[in-house]
């Protein structure tokens, strides 16, 4: 087993998927990341989209460009066109993005929906 295997294992477990994801600071670490994926200091940027590429599929070879200022500015990259296609069918849902859809549901009337 690799270790990219050894450590999705690991989060996959509800336990600790639920304490990373339900027990620490949401707003701080929300504001942390989105200063820290600002730098533009090169090792900084480089360590960054590594880690993400090694916990994630990430797919470069669909951005328009292959240079990036900052994880920002990589994870927010503009594809190319025909890269992503989006479902046209009403009765399904499409996340053409690099996440993972965590919950999704009915939106009726005056429900609110938040996603992220």
């Amino acid at each position: 087993m690799t270790l990219r295997q050894q450590i999705q294992n690991v989060l996959g477990q509800e336990d600790i998927n639920f304490l990373l994801t339900n027990r620490i600071p949401r707003q701080t670490l929300t504001r942390f990341m989105g200063w820290f994926s600002k730098i533009e200091q090169p090792w900084v940027r480089d360590a960054s989209i590594a880690t993400w590429r090694f916990f994630t599929d990430l797919d470069l070879s669909e951005a328009k460009k292959q240079k990036f200022t900052s994880m920002h500015d990589c994870f927010t990259r503009e594809l190319k066109p025909g890269a992503r296609s989006i479902a046209q069918d009403t009765d399904c849902m499409t996340s053409p993005v690099d996440a993972i859809v965590g919950a999704h549901g009915c939106i009726a009337n005056t429900e609110v929906f938040q996603a992220k």
